[in-house]
Parts: structure tokens; sequence; C-alpha cells
């Protein structure tokens, strides 16, 4: 990889994980904002139970609606690395989501009442966009007209 490559790479990586960490904080804060369904609690034991399955499902949703455009960008941006570049920009915007976090008032509130789910959250973070990439790339690699494009390029002695 050139320098010049290596370059494009980080700028890249750093504007999508710019790009991930603001869709984040909208999609989970709009998400938030949402009413839970009346059903919803009926159809568990308990309502602590239910609200625990309905945020861990609800924050799911959220990191994978933002995960989704990242992950497209990143396989669109440098296919071969697509997940390499989605690990990178889901590290980033984690680590900017969770400095905010360690201040000295906010963190025992934070390990001392669910450090499991504080933890699961992190690891969503991080792992959604090359999740997506990886999909999206694995996807896109079985359509008759890549391995066609592919294929053209490879006989006119490119490589892929």
């Amino acid at each position: 990889m050139t320098v010049v490559a290596r370059v494009r790479f980080a700028v890249v990586a750093v504007l999508l994980s710019v790009v991930y960490y603001y869709l984040l904080i909208y999609i989970v804060g709009w998400m938030s904002a949402q009413r839970l369904p009346g059903w919803w609690f009926r159809a568990f034991p308990s309502s602590h139970v239910g609200l625990r399955i309905w945020l861990v499902a609800e924050h799911s949703v959220a990191v994978l609606s933002a995960a989704l455009p990242v992950g497209v960008a990143a396989v669109l941006c440098s296919r071969q690395n697509a997940v390499q570049l989605g690990l990178i920009a889901g590290s980033i915007a984690t680590v900017a989501a969770v400095v905010p976090s360690l201040n000295p008032t906010i963190w025992p509130l934070v390990w001392n009442n669910h450090p499991v789910f504080f933890v699961t959250d992190q690891i969503k973070l991080i792992a959604a966009v090359p999740f997506v990439a990886w999909v999206l790339r694995g996807a896109s690699s079985n359509n008759r007209f890549e391995r066609a494009r592919v294929a053209s390029s490879v006989s006119e002695g490119g490589s892929r």
C-alpha cells in the first residue's frame, strides 16, 4: 500500500467514525424517545424483565441502523479492506462515545449499576460496522455482474 493510499485510508476511517458517532447519537436518542407499545409489558412475566429486554433490543436496532450506512460506505470506499476500515471506524467512534463517561462523577454510576450492559454495548458499537461491511462484501461478491467484471478485468491483464 502506497503512502497516498494509507493517508486516504486513514482519512476515510476518521470520516466514517465521525459519521458513525453522530448517527449513533441521533438514532439512539430518537429511539429512546419512542413510547413502548402497550402490549410489551404483558408479554413478559415482570415489567422489570420486559424493560430490560426492550432496552437491549432497542439499542441493538439503533446500533445496526447507524452501522448500515457506514458499512455500505466502507465497502464502497475500500472493498478489499472494508472490514478493517469498519473496525477502525467503529473503534474510534466507540472511544469517542466512552471518553465522556470516564468522568469521576459519571463512571461510578455506569460501573456500579450495570457493567454487563455497558461492556456489551461497547462490543456492539465496535463490532456492528465491520459485521455489516463483511456481510455486504460477501453478499455482493456472489453477484453475477461482479464476477463478470472481475473476469473481464483479469482477461485484460488487470489484477483483482
